[in-house]
């Protein structure tokens, strides 16, 4: 097996494109710590004073408020307080501000890239004409497969390394050593929470690496059935960019279908859970990997049986 893992690793090294996206990653996060520290305020060492300044300005503005203003300026007043008693600085931007603000969000493009790789590894065998010549070894077709989805997915993990190291790297440059164990605000369904800027980055991240499996297993197991990476490819980009949207849609539906909750959709973006405890009353994360473990237990029995069972013909 490993052999066979290692000739599936070089086929993915020994493209050009491989080594590229790796590049546009770590250039991706360049640019957007570039943006990131532009629209980021100065460090203001009389954030306190600053920030009592404003309350007490707000004040001002809402004795001579009409309702409505008045309920919005009081709202804010709040808020802005909120930073006083939490200690928290509003305007401090470190590199674990910009590796959970920033980092987390270029992630998308991991994805993007693991699931072109992950649907070319097999159909690129089969536009090639090359599947025939891999079958006839003296090998078992599961073998072959197993060894092309475990490649795929040491790949996949060395693009989130690749992209949590240049976050770190560049943050560092950019922002500064800060502190791991600094208290920031978080925005939830239940409005704004305390949370430890290092540790929510880490949560995210350990969140993502489910929800980059199961898209990558989406796409390698359509490019398998199908034989075609443009559909696997196409099917990948739509289940990135519309799960957030479609899982919103079912969330709804599901307070009136029971049934909405068990699609894969509301639970492939598990970072919510950095957030908060639950995306429903029954809705938990034990809940939703425990619902895309079947998906992925299905996903995987599709993949093998048919590309046992298929003949092969070039």
């Amino acid at each position: 097996m490993i052999p066979l893992i290692q000739n599936e690793l070089m086929k993915i090294f020994g493209k050009m494109a491989s080594w590229i996206y790796m590049i546009v990653i770590v250039l991706a996060v360049l640019i957007a710590g570039i943006i990131y520290s532009k629209f980021s305020a100065d460090p203001n060492p009389n954030w306190r004073q600053d920030t009592q300044d404003e309350i007490a300005m707000l004040e001002n503005q809402m004795a001579s408020a009409s309702g409505d203003e008045k309920k919005m300026i009081q709202n804010q007043i709040e808020q802005t307080q909120q930073f006083l008693d939490q200690d928290i600085n509003p305007h401090e931007k470190t590199n674990w501000h910009f590796m959970n603000d920033v980092v987390v969000g270029v992630s998308s493009l991991v994805t993007l890239f693991v699931v072109v790789v992950g649907s070319a590894n097999v159909a690129a065998e089969f536009s090639d004409g090359t599947i025939k010549q891999l079958l006839i070894r003296p090998h078992q077709r599961w073998r072959i497969l197993l060894s092309k989805y475990i490649a795929v997915i040491f790949y996949a993990l060395l693009l989130v390394l690749t992209l949590i190291v240049s976050g770190y790297i560049i943050g560092l440059l950019l922002f500064g050593s800060g502190d791991f164990n600094m208290k920031i605000f978080e925005i939830t369904l239940e409005g704004r929470k305390v949370a430890i800027v290092g540790t929510q980055f880490m949560l995210k991240m350990l969140y993502f690496i489910p929800s980059l499996l199961i898209i990558m297993t989406i796409a390698f197991m359509l490019s398998t059935l199908f034989k075609s990476q443009a559909l696997a490819v196409g099917i990948g980009i739509f289940v990135l960019f519309f799960s957030s949207t479609l899982g919103g849609i079912i969330l709804m539906l599901a307070d009136k279908y029971t049934w909405a909750k068990f699609l894969i959709f509301p639970h492939l973006d598990l970072t919510v859970y950095a957030l908060q405890e639950r995306i429903l009353e029954d809705i938990t994360l034990p809940v939703s990997l425990s619902i895309l473990a079947v998906y992925y237990a299905v996903f995987m029995m599709l993949t093998f049986f048919f590309f046992q069972k298929r003949d092969i013909s070039i």
